[in-house]
């Protein structure tokens, strides 16, 4: 793994194979989540709250997709 600290990004190179696409995606999603929370002006209560509501939506959403249809 290599780490490139450049002035106005950091680059992070991973040997192809070592990790799951899905982790990788999974720590794309957690960083593009901290920009948008660091740009916001909501108070941590209210992220929260959003967060919990659309953690309950896509549950009921992959249940569609997860339970068998009659």
């Amino acid at each position: 793994m290599k780490i490139t600290n450049n002035p106005n990004e950091l680059l992070i190179s991973i040997p192809k194979g070592l990790i799951d696409m899905r982790d990788v995606q999974d720590f794309i999603d957690f960083i593009r989540y901290k920009m948008i929370v660091a740009k916001s002006e909501a108070s941590e209560e209210e992220i929260e709250s959003l967060s919990q509501e659309i953690n309950q939506e896509l549950e009921k959403a992959n249940k569609v997709f997860t339970e068998p249809q009659p």
